[in-house]
């Protein structure tokens, strides 16, 4: 531009020259603003959490710099005041937003022991925080780091083109020179062709083409940060345009990794006094099966029984006499090495909707047994159903039993689900699918998760419950259990690559039609400058600027709506006692006279309701049943 602007006085042109040197300096100013503006959405991340805490003392509560505030030491928020720094609640409870870090804009309750984060916004209640990780090693802090850190991730586009840049500016220096000569060594006028020459080397300057990529990927990156996801690199942006296959852990990641009880069938003694024997003897164990057992018996009023003798049969099960009566309870495997003869409809049974058995029996004889399962995440249908929606496989891998693999399976309409893997035969599954140039992604949360994260194309994880392993490994991290989160990820990944697209094409396009213009002596300096050069590159910017205003189609959706307040049935006429029964992975709802599956009330235009529903009447009496 230098060497255009200062030739064209040499050539009579001096008013041109300094017009497009004018222009490009106003171009130049523009472009500074726009790329300022992506630069500050990165220092808002960290200007997120406040810099100073309300730490406690032996003499109350003092406001010191966050920064000096060390590990393990306490301090107190107040209602309306952001968390400084990430923690552990050791006093008080209260309702927080943490939007600012997981996108989620419900406010989420909090109480002791559970973790909360830097910028988080506490709404109603004082507590205190014990501090887990100091201002610089916040989430807050790792989300800008992490943005800035992926700029330098290069994605494939940037490769080609800083590569492409680096021969670009001589070739046309020396086609600038040649169009300057040749023609006047031909006999034609030498002004007007050393003009059309300094034309082409200013309508050629490749600022649009080199700013068509990075601006594009730090307004996708930060805009994900906003939204509660982290991404490594833009070259995971880009990646995501070209997944054809998604697998899926499915503990703590389709599911909620809670285990409730799903049913109970007795044999000769009633459900209730079952469910009672086999919580009383489980409340000694505290296995986390046990306790999914103890907490259904507690929201159904039915006391603990006094155990005696109680022993535990390491990995099989346990036995206790109970009101002068031995019980045992365990496995199918464990009854049956003591002489126990479980009917085959019961294995049918539990064999069919892939939950995990507890049998109980004493004397030789099968009392009944409790079924678990694991709860189903409210987002997981729609992101299943959204990523068949956009063309992708979507495998379950899981170490699970097949049984339950294949209901979970199912009930999301996945094209494949398979259980009882070990991590090596995970892994033998993503190699596979390579092998078959796929490319794929894999979503996962836990320790044994990690390796396949390592070898698959895209690895994501829940960062919410994710181990400090797989959040290392995973190369785009959700930080809610908001599995709706990795839609959004797609989403922009998908609107950032069509921008990219559009701006390298358009530049290339736009910078050749006007070469060809500037030789059959169709453009001038000034318009070279104006629309040539300022017009595309400002083009450029504008359109990459576009990804902010991404808004998410997907509504929050809260557990509230679709979870009971009520855990039991009763009919006050039979007065007998069950627990809610359950559709799709979760447990029914109540509406007026009757339970309807959870699904109809998610009121989400992306995902067809389950019609399915039980009317509120007992199949014993036919009288109305109450839910409690």
């Amino acid at each position: 531009m230098l060497i255009a602007g200062v030739a064209s006085f040499f050539i009579l042109h001096g008013q041109e020259g300094a017009t497009a040197l004018l222009l490009y300096a106003i171009a130049e100013r523009l472009e500074e603003i726009t790329t300022e503006k992506s630069r500050n959405a990165i220092k808002k991340l960290l200007e997120l959490a406040p810099d100073e805490a309300l730490l406690k003392s032996d003499k109350g509560y003092v406001n010191v710099p966050s920064k000096e505030v060390k590990l393990g030491n306490i301090v107190g928020i107040k209602p309306g005041m952001k968390v400084p720094l990430d923690g552990t609640i050791v006093k008080g409870s209260s309702f927080f937003d943490e939007s600012a870090i997981t996108g989620e804009s419900i406010p989420v309750f909090k109480q002791e022991g559970d973790k909360i984060f830097a910028a988080s916004l506490n709404s109603d209640s004082f507590v205190d925080v014990e501090v887990t990780r100091e201002s610089s090693n916040t989430i807050v802090a790792q989300i800008a780091e992490s943005v800035k850190i992926a700029q330098q991730n290069k994605s494939n586009h940037e490769k080609f083109i800083e590569k492409f840049a680096k021969y670009y500016t001589p070739i046309i220096l020396l086609a600038s020179i040649l169009v300057m000569l040749i023609p006047s060594l031909l006999g034609l006028n030498f002004f007007d062709w050393f003009y059309r020459g300094l034309v082409l080397l200013v309508v050629s300057c490749p600022c649009a083409l080199t700013l068509s990529n990075p601006l594009a990927n730090i307004s996708a990156l930060t805009k994900l940060a906003r939204e509660g996801i982290r991404v490594k690199g833009n070259k995971y942006i880009e990646l995501a345009d070209n997944v054809q296959l998604v697998a899926f852990d499915k503990t703590g990641t389709l599911t909620e990794g809670k285990l409730k009880v799903f049913d109970v069938i007795s044999h000769g003694i009633s459900k209730e006094r079952l469910l009672q024997i086999v919580a009383s003897l489980e409340a000694i164990s505290e296995h986390p099966i046990g306790n999914a057992i103890v907490s259904q018996s507690k929201v159904m009023d039915l006391p603990l029984l006094t155990v005696k003798n109680f022993k535990v049969i390491k990995g099989m099960g346990l036995e206790g006499v109970i009101d002068k009566t031995l019980y045992h309870i365990g496995s199918q495997k464990y009854l049956e090495s003591i002489g126990y003869e479980i009917p085959n409809e019961d294995l049918n049974y539990f064999g069919s909707q892939g939950v995990i058995p507890v049998f109980l029996g004493s004397n030789n004889n099968l009392l009944g047994l409790i079924t678990i399962r694991d709860v189903l995440r409210v987002s997981a249908p729609i992101l299943i159903d959204e990523l068949k929606k956009m063309g992708l496989e979507t495998v379950l891998i899981s170490g699970d039993h097949q049984a339950v693999c294949n209901t979970i399976g199912a009930c999301l309409d996945m094209n494949v689900a398979q259980g009882e893997l070990l991590p090596d035969q995970k892994l033998e599954i993503i190699r596979s699918n390579k092998e078959k140039n796929k490319k794929v992604a894999m979503v996962g949360d836990g320790i044994n998760d990690a390796p396949s994260l390592a070898l698959s194309d895209l690895g994501i994880a829940i960062g919410a419950s994710a181990t400090d392993l797989t959040l290392e490994t995973a190369d785009v991290i959700i930080m809610s259990d908001d599995l709706k989160k990795i839609i959004t990820f797609f989403n922009i990944a998908k609107k950032t690559n069509k921008i990219i697209k559009q701006n390298i094409w358009g530049s290339i396009l736009i910078k050749v039609s006007f070469a060809i213009l500037t030789v059959i002596g169709l453009m001038t300096l000034w318009l070279a400058v104006g629309i040539g050069d300022m017009g595309v590159s400002l083009a450029v910017l504008f359109n990459g600027m576009r990804i902010f205003r991404y808004k998410v189609k997907y509504k929050d959706l809260s557990t509230d709506m679709v979870e009971n307040e009520a855990k039991s049935i009763v009919c006050r006429t039979c007065n007998t006692r069950n627990i809610l029964p359950q559709h799709h992975g979760r447990d029914m709802v109540k509406t007026e006279k009757k339970l309807v599956c959870w699904r109809k009330l998610l009121n989400s235009d992306e995902l067809e309701p389950c019609e399915e529903e039980i009317p509120l009447l007992c199949p014993q009496c036919n009288n109305e049943l109450e839910v409690i």
